[in-house]
């Protein structure tokens, strides 16, 4: 495509978008059109399935367009909706490589008849035309060295050749056949393409929902959204955690400056003057800084949580708040009052609570409870704020608030020299009254460091990093020496201009006064050292006392109601996580059940499964309905579907359908699962039938009975580490292999020592882990359960267990940690859910019904479900994508999903009664029927 094509490409495309927006649902049709076949590419790609990139491709362009608001320049539609095609893809990978490796199992499984064995050794059509295209002698080389498996030597023999001669030949033909290869291969992608057009399904969808409304607008905040476009991936994070209580803390802060201006008595004195001066010079840098600072937390928190996980940047905040924590309880030791106190104690509350769920002692969500006591602590000493604006001693001085009366010496204080604790007792009263800012030990001397005459940004800046400040020293005899730092100089200058009092005279008459106040302070006569310094009574400065006042009032108010807020969604999460999951109890009727595995309708679409194919239930459901629910010909066109489906015709020869049915997982599993869905009449064989030939075939049946094919090779995936591990697991075809061993009485075929040992080390009972296993990030959350990460660990957890039951081997595991380890997921009603990580849930506990069949037998195996108090009360869930909706014409069409569910509910409560007559009487299994 030339630049003039492309181009034009995208100005075409932001059209597209831009008529979308303004209301045009029509034009979309044309981006699909557009970019329907490198959409469908990009998941194939990642998905090598026809059929689920089809639907990855459909739902992306619908995804897309319900997010278009969010795309900011209209021209790189084409980048954007790939970015969603390989998230969307990526995703569905996850959760479809399951069934994926199962279907690549299954045709491997697949033996060929002995009538087909000549085209097994022929090669594919492609490989077979380029071989024929070849010279002579060179497709002879290639077969002689490879199909024949002649070596070099005897090759170069059977063509009355030398071995150089033939080595020569084979590097040619084999460059020819690469050459020809890959012309083939990139004809075949050229033709890549969707089986059917994507348009009208899209379309279709879009016109029919309220989603049509979405692209063009969602209204004024989204698009005041969709300005932020350099940060589009913290929007959802940023105004759901931050933004908010940001704004609604700086809305509160400009409101209470004025009500705080209004109080002061005199509104013309020097104080209420400094004070607005405070608030210009002040609050809003500091508040464009707290913006700043939290964007940047924001930026830095979304790009590393995905890697390092939340509790990880948990313990990051706690150790960004030792040294505040640090220089706080220093400060105490001179600075001792309410404000600072309640300082202190609300960073300590944050701490403990940050390190607490860090090291994975409390839950993410418990988060909320460390909010709601430090908003209950702050708001205890936000009353003893300074607001006064007179706390350096200077500017007293310099309004001639100071009184330097002498003092006379009593009998026992001439030459009488202090200790370390008389130094400090003064500091404190002088602190406690907000006179001090800091301290230091210079030999026998105690430094004082002085607030800042003037509150500004730039003065916080100096009075934290002690530069150009005031300050006072005490020596150990009690006398008193000032110094006026540069920068109050200054400021006292540009408030009183040409007729500021001169430093000197000013650091004379502050070290008089303090002296003169230290000399009342030992005789404690705490009065008149107050006047001395210049104290003066709040009821003299202030209409109402600051304790008491409307903005101290608000404030504690918003405080406590966010403490409140806090506490009732971490209630909420706590309580009711079963509302939150979206999980609802199954809802069907008999009359329904059996309407959908009777309907012997033909295939509307035989690229498709059928929504009842069995063979559907058999790949993903752990409990299956029982053959009476069937009417005889529903079952009849089950068991036919089945067969055929697993290859299983009529013409097959008597001595080939052993080896079939070896071959065959669908029918295994329909002839073990108990139900009667296919009998051992069904495929005209005994079971001694099949267990002789399995050892009598023990060589061609030995990858079936090595443990790489038992166990189910899988990719982990770490989120927090980023990184991947191929790890072996037991899952639902292990489960359903050893059953089926089990049956025909083959399991001294297995190496039950090796496979029980694996199948144990998946249990998370400590940090550390094999070599070459996943490393497990907060395993103390699924202490006791088979865990891999990014697989549904009480799913794992019931195929371990019941693996190792038919293996005799529950007594190599912990069995009490893995009770626990069910039941301290259990939240009532038979509802389960994940640990709260706080980030991507590698978990997968969702709290569906397959989630409850997985801890009901796993709680069973283990002889544990008497310790489950509301077993009557357990229900099986499905959330809302799983369960069947009405279509246009209010028809209802069930799924296999919720079929299992109702078949589980149902015996449940026959579970129940059984037990209830005969409680000593063991728990029956949910997949007996």
């Amino acid at each position: 495509m030339t630049d003039t094509e492309t181009n034009s490409s995208f100005d075409q495309d932001q059209q597209a978008v831009q008529a979308v927006r303004g209301g045009d649902a029509e034009r979309y049709r044309e981006l699909v059109e557009r970019h329907e076949r490198r959409v469908f590419a990009v998941a194939w790609s990642r998905l090598g399935d026809a059929a689920l990139a089809e639907e990855v491709a459909q739902e992306s362009f619908i995804r897309a367009y319900r997010r278009l608001w969010l795309l900011g320049d209209g021209a790189k539609f084409s980048a954007w909706i790939a970015a969603i095609t390989r998230r969307l893809a990526i995703n569905c990978g996850l959760r479809n490589r399951r069934e994926l490796n199962k279907r690549r199992r299954w045709a491997l499984e697949q033996t060929a008849s002995p009538a087909d064995e000549s085209a097994e050794l022929c090669p594919p059509e492609t490989l077979r035309q380029a071989l024929a295209d070849l010279p002579a002698k060179h497709r002879e080389c290639l077969v002689l060295f490879y199909l024949e498996g002649k070596s070099g030597v005897e090759a170069a023999a059977a063509l009355g050749i030398s071995e150089t001669a033939l080595r020569v030949r084979l590097h040619r033909a084999r460059a020819a056949l690469r050459e020809q290869l890959d012309q083939q291969l990139a004809e075949s992608l050229e033709q890549l393409r969707p089986s059917r057009p994507l348009a009208s399904a899209v379309m279709g969808t879009i016109l029919t929902s309220s989603s049509a409304k979405m692209a063009g607008g969602v209204g004024f905040g989204a698009k005041i959204l969709s300005w932020f476009l350099p940060f589009k991936f913290l929007t959802w994070f940023f105004w759901a955690i931050w933004a908010l209580p940001m704004l609604v803390g700086m809305f509160l802060r400009i409101k209470t400056i004025g009500m705080e201006q209004s109080n002061f008595r005199d509104a013309a004195g020097f104080r209420a003057r400094l004070y607005q001066d405070w608030s210009t010079r002040m609050v809003w840098p500091m508040l464009g800084l707290v913006v700043a600072v939290q964007v940047l937390m924001i930026s830095v928190v979304c790009l590393t949580l995905p890697i390092y996980g939340i509790r990880r940047l948990y313990l990051a905040i706690a150790a960004l708040l030792l040294p505040i924590i640090f220089l706080s309880a220093r400060r105490l030791a001179v600075c001792c009052n309410r404000f600072h106190i309640a300082t202190l104690v609300s960073c300590l509350v944050m701490m403990a609570g940050l390190l607490l769920i860090g090291l994975g002692l409390l839950p993410v969500s418990a988060f909320s409870v460390c909010m709601a006591l430090y908003m209950i602590t702050v708001a205890v000493g936000y009353g003893a704020r300074p607001l006064r604006m007179d706390y350096n001693l200077f500017l007293r001085a310099s309004q001639n608030l100071l009184d330097a009366a002498p003092v006379e010496s009593g009998p026992t204080e001439a030459d009488h020299k202090l200790d370390d604790s008389g130094l400090r007792a003064f500091a404190r009263f002088l602190g406690a009254r907000w006179l001090v800012a800091g301290h230091r030990w210079q030999g026998s001397r105690l430094i004082l460091r002085l607030p800042p005459f003037q509150a500004s940004f730039l003065n916080s800046v100096h009075y934290v990093f002690g530069h150009q400040g005031s300050s006072l020293k005490l020596d150990e005899h009690g006398c008193v020496a000032a110094h006026l730092g540069a920068k109050d100089e200054q400021d006292l200058l540009a408030l009183h201009g040409r007729t500021s009092p001169e430093a000197l005279d000013l650091e004379i008459r502050v070290a008089a006064s303090v002296q003169s106040a230290w000399r009342h302070f030992r005789r404690g006569d705490i009065a008149a050292a107050k006047r001395a310094i210049g104290e003066v009574p709040d009821a003299d400065v202030f209409i109402v006392p600051t304790a008491r006042s409307k903005s101290t009032r608000w404030l504690c108010i918003v405080s406590c109601s966010l403490a409140v807020v806090s506490a009732v969604i971490m209630g909420t999460v706590w309580v009711f996580p079963e509302r939150l999951s979206g999980q609802k109890p199954v809802s069907v009727t008999e009359a329904q059940v059996r309407a959908f595995l009777n309907d012997i309708a033909p295939n509307p679409d035989p690229r498709k499964y059928k929504f009842n194919d069995p063979a559907i239930a058999l790949q993903n459901c752990l409990v299956l309905p029982p053959a009476n629910l069937f009417s005889p010909e529903g079952l009849q066109a089950m068991r036919t579907n089945l067969l055929v489906g697993s290859g299983w015709t009529p013409q097959i020869k008597e001595e080939w359908k052993t080896a079939m049915l070896c071959s065959s997982h669908l029918a295994r599993r329909a002839i073990i699962v108990g139900v009667n869905w296919i009998g051992w009449d069904d495929v005209n064989l005994k079971p001694q039938d099949v267990t002789k030939y399995i050892h009598e075939n023990q060589e061609a049946n030995q990858l079936r009975l090595k443990l790489r094919f038992l166990l189910t090779g899988e990719k982990a995936w770490s989120w927090v580490d980023n990184k991947g591990w191929d790890v072996l697991r037991a899952g639902s075809f292990t489960l359903s292999q050893l059953r089926w061993l089990r049956e025909l009485n083959c399991l001294d075929l297995v190496d039950r020592a090796k496979l029980i040992q694996q199948i144990a080390s998946v249990q998370a009972l400590s940090a550390s882990v094999p070599p070459g296993q996943p490393t497990l990030h907060n395993w103390s959350d699924v202490r006791g359960l088979f865990f891999t990460p990014c697989w549904p660990a009480l799913q794992d957890t019931y195929y371990s267990v019941a693996s190792l039951e038919i293996l005799g081997g529950l007594d190599k595991i912990d069995r009490e940690a893995c009770i626990r380890g069910i039941l301290r997921r259990h939240h009532g009603k038979g509802f389960f859910d994940s640990p709260s990580s706080g980030s991507y849930n590698e978990y997968k506990i969702d709290g569906s019904d397959r989630d409850t069949i997985a801890a009901f037998e796993s709680l069973r195996i283990l002889g544990a479900l008497d310790r489950v108090k509301d077993l009557d009360k357990w229900q099986f869930r499905l959330s809302s994508f799983r369960s069947s909706k009405p279509d246009v014409n209010g028809a209802r069409t069930l799924s296999w999903d919720e079929v299992e569910a109702w078949v589980c509910q149902q015996r449940l409560e026959r579970d129940l009664a059984e037990h209830q007559q005969n409680p000593a009487a063991p728990w029956r299994s949910l997949l007996e029927p």
